[in-house]
């Protein structure tokens, strides 16, 4: 997957941005100091998902199969769960993508790449409690949302949705118990009503409603999983280059999309996108960029900021080469005309 997506986004054609950007607000920390810009990830793993857990708890997974757990605050971390045996990126191997931790139980929900199955790790001890099989190997299983009572994996290579239900108190199912959701468009004659390349996913305020961004087309989409039936959003200006990862705050939607690697002069971008009343349309509020960002893939609020992994797409993942967490403050953001 790490492969493929390099791939897609070279494969995108080179764009420009019609409106205005904005540089983020931020400003070093002196090294040690709690909270600061950049926090260091697991050197040699290339990441994809990330998440926040409880507390100051962050987790970065990798395609080699790795959970590194770190502190956001100070900066240390451990590795939770190790890379899988024999992990060839030549061989276009990838163990794990997208990843959300349920406060209710500290489970980790993790998306399992082309394996086509879910992992639920202890989100404390690394314990593995579970796998489940979503869909057959090759099915590209991408990112997950968790509602009070289901989970929602995205499926990357075909318009399906992944369903795994939870107690009313957070505790997962026994085996067999997913169920896979047909995504098809509300309107037939438009030939962009339905994600073909789900990446990120988000839930909304009413916890029933999703939110799916489509990396190849570069629409998002709400989504009713109990139907699996998906309505393109309509923004005001429309959304270029590969997306990825989505956090929401509220109504308002920050999306990812590193930089397309075939061009030296393209960067790292984050989409603000505030969702209307309706949920049907939108506007692009501006979009934030920092010289720290080096392939933003996911990302996740904790206070006042957002913190984003960089998998570093042009870069080849050595034993040695360093990947990170970049800080954004979002609340003091300035927009730029």
């Amino acid at each position: 997957m790490y492969k493929k997506l390099a791939v897609i986004m070279a494969a995108a054609a080179a764009w420009a941005l019609p409106f205005q950007a904005a540089q983020a607000d931020n400003q070093s920390i002196p090294e040690g100091a709690a909270f600061g810009k950049r926090v260091p990830a697991l050197n040699g793993a290339p990441p994809e998902g990330f998440t926040i857990g409880v507390g100051k708890a962050a987790y970065n997974g990798s395609v080699d199969g790795s959970i590194y757990k770190v502190n956001l605050a100070s900066g240390e971390g451990e590795v939770l769960v190790p890379a899988e045996p024999g992990f060839d990126l030549f061989a276009g191997d990838c163990f794990k993508l997208g990843m959300r931790v349920d406060p209710r139980t500290n489970y980790l929900f993790v998306a399992g790449c082309q394996v086509g199955n879910a992992y639920v790790y202890d989100a404390q001890t690394g314990e593995e409690i579970t796998q489940y099989e979503l869909a057959p190997f090759g099915t590209v299983i991408n990112d997950l949302v968790i509602t009070r009572r289901a989970v929602y994996f995205t499926d990357f290579t075909g318009p399906f949705l992944y369903q795994l239900p939870l107690s009313a108190n957070g505790e997962i199912p026994g085996p067999g118990a997913s169920m896979p959701i047909p995504l098809t468009g509300s309107d037939p004659d438009d030939p962009l009503g339905t994600p073909q390349t789900a990446n990120g996913i988000v839930v909304l305020g009413d916890g029933k409603t999703l939110i799916i961004g489509d990396s190849s087309s570069a629409q998002i989409y709400r989504v009713d999983p109990g139907t699996g039936v998906s309505d393109r959003i309509i923004l005001d200006t429309p959304l270029q280059g590969f997306i990825d990862g989505i956090v929401r705050d509220n109504a308002r939607l920050y999306i990812l999309s590193p930089a397309n690697p075939e061009d030296p002069e393209d960067v790292d971008r984050i989409y603000v996108v505030r969702l209307d009343k309706g949920m049907a349309t939108g506007k692009l509020m501006g979009v934030i960029t920092d010289d720290d960002l080096d392939g933003v893939a996911s990302g996740a609020i904790l206070g006042n900021s957002l913190y984003v992994n960089n998998a570093r797409y042009t870069t080849f993942p050595e034993a040695d080469t360093e990947y990170w967490l970049t800080r954004l403050k979002i609340k003091s953001t300035r927009w730029h005309p």
